[in-house]
């Protein structure tokens, strides 16, 4: 069940993220990694599209189950008051989970949450919540939610 559920979510990965590589090529170097502590506990990757919109995934282990999600995000980076240290972006998003248990959980997860690019570095802190919408083995309802650290590729340069 854990590789079928690893090769579900390499093959969805792969196919929602060709699109938005191609159409990202004017804006190299946007791909962010790190850890995120929550739910699950594990890896994390976000990549911009654009200065709007991203897509993000994690993978890790929840209670010794393996955990995934990808997410499709929109920022409002436009505040009019920003902190002096960095950029303060919140975010919300649309996305899918998916949980290796005795059988395999599916759902739809509804996300908001803060992503903070500290100043002058290529790193961004981050900390969200997802109300999940389980769709099988059986219609109900969980929660998400996770702070993390990303590196991001090409950013350390930039003013």
């Amino acid at each position: 069940m854990r590789k079928t559920i690893g090769l579900a979510a390499v093959v969805l990965g792969v196919a929602v993220l060709r699109p938005a590589l191609c159409r990202a090529q004017e804006e190299p170097n946007q791909l962010g990694v790190g850890a995120y502590i929550g739910t699950p506990f594990g890896f994390s990757a976000k990549y911009l599209i654009d200065k709007r919109n991203a897509v993000d995934l994690a993978f890790g282990a929840q209670g010794g189950d393996l955990d995934f999600h990808f997410d499709v995000l929109t920022h409002f980076r436009d505040l009019p008051k920003q902190p002096p240290k960095g950029k303060l972006a919140p975010y919300v998003g649309l996305g899918l989970k998916v949980k290796d248990e005795r059988e395999a959980l599916w759902g739809m997860r509804f996300l908001g949450g803060c992503a903070y690019l500290i100043k002058d570095t290529p790193l961004e802190a981050f900390a969200e919540i997802a109300p999940v919408l389980r769709l099988a083995p059986s219609v109900g309802s969980n929660l998400d939610g996770g702070v993390g650290l990303r590196y991001y590729f090409g950013l350390g340069a930039k003013k």
